[in-house]
């Protein structure tokens, strides 16, 4: 696929096949690897007391989402994974990523569950000062978006740069191009 010297898009050639995880959104409904089939998935990990990444990107992510179409007129599921479950509570993660966009699925679980997800898709996290009496502790996280394509198989990563603010973000119009390209290969791909 050829993209632009300024794309920071990743692929990931072959796609890699996720290993089972199970997250849990509102309502403590089950989110799985089934929840990938047959549908585009972006990827982001965060916090909901985050002050400048995760704000920004859902913002930027909202704008862009109705470019998100496909041709067969899907929308591409954007799927916000809180690495901060002892503050994030799946109730308070769904108010927050709804905020940005009705779509948007919110998802936590334990950091046994969430560290192993989060390092197979190439991205990191950590608790920055975290004490038990402390609710105002940082976590350091990739800003970076992970494309998981209809077979539930990672496919793309794509990295954050600094702006002019000194804010990790994704370019999201490369990224939206790049997506369409993406998705019109693997169109091709599988139905010869």
């Amino acid at each position: 696929m050829d993209t632009s010297k300024n794309s920071a898009l990743i692929l990931s050639q072959p796609p890699i096949e996720l290993s089972n995880f199970t997250f849990y959104k509102a309502g403590k409904v089950a989110f799985t690897n089934q929840s990938l089939q047959g549908k585009w998935t972006l990827f982001f990990v965060g916090y909901t007391f985050c002050p400048d990444i995760c704000p920004t990107t859902l913002t930027d992510l909202d704008r862009i989402y109705p470019s998100l179409k496909n041709d067969q007129n899907t929308t591409t599921q954007v799927v916000f994974v809180s690495v901060d479950p002892n503050r994030d509570k799946a109730e308070q993660l769904a108010d927050y990523v709804h905020y940005f966009n009705e779509n948007f699925i919110g998802v936590t679980g334990t950091h046994k569950q969430l560290w192993p997800f989060v390092n197979q898709l190439g991205l990191i996290y950590s608790l920055v000062e975290e004490g038990e009496s402390d609710a105002f502790y940082l976590v350091d996280h990739s800003a970076s978006i992970v494309l998981i394509n209809p077979a539930g198989q990672f496919h793309a990563t794509f990295k954050s740069v600094l702006n002019e603010q000194g804010i990790n973000h994704v370019d999201m119009d490369l990224m939206v191009r790049d997506i369409k390209k993406i998705q019109q290969q693997y169109e091709q791909d599988h139905h010869q």
